[in-house]
């Protein structure tokens, strides 16, 4: 026997009671969230929320832009102009695939 709660995705093979004994009703009130689920129960697959979503583009991205930042600094300190616009085309050209990642997201389109 398995216990699910739906609210939370969380599966567990231990009563979510523990050892304690409540009779039906109490638990149905403390443990609303809960279900006894067969052992072979797999929960269904949940599509990822627009912030999740946002959240593992910005993951994807951020260190790629913070790589281009720092190398742009150097490059500035440099004075190694054929490097910084090499940088800057590479920034753009990232910014843009972020852009139209992040606009599917917010459209739902992704």
């Amino acid at each position: 026997m398995m216990y699910y709660n739906a609210s939370t995705g969380e599966l567990t093979d231990t009563a979510p009671w523990g050892n304690h004994y409540y009779d039906d009703e109490l638990k149905k009130k403390m443990f609303a969230g809960w279900q006894e689920v067969a052992d072979n129960f797999l929960p269904l697959a949940t599509e990822p929320t627009k912030a999740e979503k946002c959240t593992a583009l910005d993951n994807e991205y951020q260190p790629q832009f913070n790589d281009l930042a720092q190398s742009l600094g150097l490059a500035m300190l440099s004075n190694d102009t054929a490097a910084q616009d090499s940088i800057k085309t590479d920034y753009a050209a990232l910014k843009t695939k972020y852009t139209t990642k992040r606009t599917a997201i917010d459209n739902g389109t992704d």
